[in-house]
């Protein structure tokens, strides 16, 4: 169980967050069980090597959200249960009723309290309205591709993580997401660090049909060079170049190379590949190099198929109508 109690001074998440997201994760995905003891303070003190006050802080912050319980004089335990054991209608009516005192104990009137939870409420309510939902892609190219595909969408809130960014760290994501939009080679390994796993869906990107057709009218003999920002992006360019575009000459992709790289690489080239993204993700010498290039360039990005798109937008359409009921 060790393995629960770690944290990475070098990233810029504060430390007791860390420990808040890793245990969180540990008890909803079953790892840490109902009714199991947790270290002491001291105990991850020591550990750890941080402050008392920054593992309290984590305990508190668990504590507060249900997830463990401080007994005096026994220690602290998880006493998070699952939506399907026990009356969530009893825990409810506990934890409104624990709200209750706690604003009575402040000495506001029934009135007041009303007033103040309303207000709460409308502004959860409003800030929640929109369905959250995060893309997770393992090279930036396409990651920038789904994210503007998603945008004709209405009531979506979009947030972009690279698949590196969440192996460092996998709480990204976290419960405030409603669906992580992925595609299936990645669905995977997401599913062994989300809890929720019905908030993954699995999408299918193809060519887009303009760069396509252009790959496809490449002329015989032609000698095609691929600048790509990522390996990843570069390769599938690569194939799809293979696939499409017949009694040509492709060569290796050049990866993120600076401007004498891709003088040398351009040198002779017919055709290039780039994606449609270039100048935001190149380096401005090879954004130049690019622009003065005598060749054919061919703008390329990957987008989702139709039935993806269909089936993501009548999910969201779902959660949307849930959150209106």
């Amino acid at each position: 169980m060790d393995h629960i109690y770690t944290i990475n001074k070098d990233f810029d998440i504060p430390i007791y967050q860390q420990l808040v997201d890793a245990i969180q994760v540990a008890i909803k995905k079953g790892v840490l069980l109902s009714g199991q003891q947790l270290p002491t303070v001291q105990q991850l003190t020591n550990k750890l090597g941080i402050a008392r006050g920054t593992i309290k802080r984590a305990y508190d912050e668990l504590e507060y959200a249900g997830l463990i319980e401080k007994i005096q004089g026994r220690g602290t335990f998880v006493s998070y249960h699952p939506d399907n054991s026990g009356s969530r209608k009893e825990r409810a009516m506990a934890a409104i009723g624990n709200l209750l005192d706690n604003l009575d104990g402040m000495g506001l009137t029934p009135n007041e309290i009303n007033i103040f939870v309303n207000l709460k409420l409308r502004e959860r309510f409003e800030k929640e309205a929109n369905i959250k939902v995060v893309v997770v892609e393992c090279n930036p190219e396409n990651l920038s591709q789904i994210s503007k595909q998603l945008r004709h969408i209405g009531g979506i809130d979009i947030y972009s993580y690279s698949l590196d960014d969440i192996k460092q760290y996998p709480y990204k994501l976290g419960e405030n997401f409603d669906l992580i939009i992925t595609t299936s080679s990645h669905a995977e390994y997401l599913e062994s660090v989300v809890p929720a796993k019905n908030q993954i869906v699995r999408i299918a990107l193809k060519p887009s049909t303009q760069c396509l057709s252009r790959i496809i009218k490449i002329g015989t003999g032609k000698k095609v060079g691929i600048i790509a920002y990522s390996k990843r992006f570069g390769e599938l360019l690569f194939d799809t170049c293979r696939m499409y575009a017949e009694n040509v000459t492709v060569h290796t992709p050049l990866i993120c190379a600076n401007e004498t790289d891709v003088k040398a690489y351009l040198k002779n080239k017919d055709v290039i590949l780039v994606p449609e993204s270039y100048e935001k993700l190149l380096g401005t010498q090879t954004v130049d190099a690019i622009h003065k290039f005598g060749g054919e360039t061919i703008n390329c990005y990957y987008e989702m198929d139709e039935g993806s798109l269909l089936y993501l937008e009548t999910k969201i359409k779902r959660l949307l109508d849930q959150k209106t009921i």
